[in-house]
């Protein structure tokens, strides 16, 4: 069997540059099985490990200008998968640690009054900082995390590059969790992680 990245050339990585989406398709054909295997050795969740794979392709031809014909593009590719696969793994490790600390948590969803008038304040607290937010940056945000929507889907709606909405919800979840304060460490989690609380 031949391996994949022996179809892989400089001229189909040149012809891929120029947006040749023949060339693009042969990457794909040659590549979208290993990564798959890969991603789901370490996720074991065959969902998780189609939607990584599919992201990097999408991430793969956006950046396409930046491939190096002189560099082994399947070096390339696996590196972006792993990061992925890491980045799947530490949400994961977070979402664990949430949910042994979320049945003794009750600083804002406890049933006193004390709690209620908490929550309450902690809601208007974060809407305050939404509507400081830039009006895309506020929307990406609230279609993430309080949605549920994945990247993929935002970046489909909005006609925006997954990038570009990684990375607003990236510089919104910073400015929230600064000027929390770490006053609501669990809170934080919630918004920065996406588990929809409110």
């Amino acid at each position: 069997m031949t391996k994949p990245e022996e179809h892989i050339d400089g001229k189909l990585i040149a012809r891929f540059r120029k947006g040749d989406i023949e060339a693009f398709r042969k990457i794909y054909e040659s590549f979208c099985e290993p990564l798959y295997r890969f991603a789901y050795s370490y996720l074991k969740d065959s969902f998780e490990a189609e939607e990584i794979v599919q992201d990097v392709f999408l991430k793969v031809w956006e950046k396409r200008d930046e491939a190096d014909e002189q560099k082994s593009f399947k070096s390339y590719l696996y590196r972006i998968t792993v990061n992925k696969v890491f980045n799947e793994l530490k949400h994961r490790v977070v979402k664990q640690k949430y949910e042994q600390h979320a049945l003794n948590f009750d600083e804002i969803t406890g049933e006193t009054p004390e709690s209620s008038i908490q929550f309450q304040e902690l809601n208007k607290k974060i809407e305050h900082l939404l509507n400081q937010l830039p009006e895309q940056q506020r929307n990406i945000f609230i279609m993430s995390r309080w949605k549920g929507l994945s990247n993929t889907e935002i970046a489909e709606s909005l006609s925006l590059s997954i990038r570009t909405v990684e990375n607003q919800i990236y510089r919104a979840s910073k400015f929230i969790k600064l000027h929390l304060n770490d006053d609501y460490p669990i809170v934080i989690l919630l918004i920065i992680f996406g588990y929809h609380c409110f």
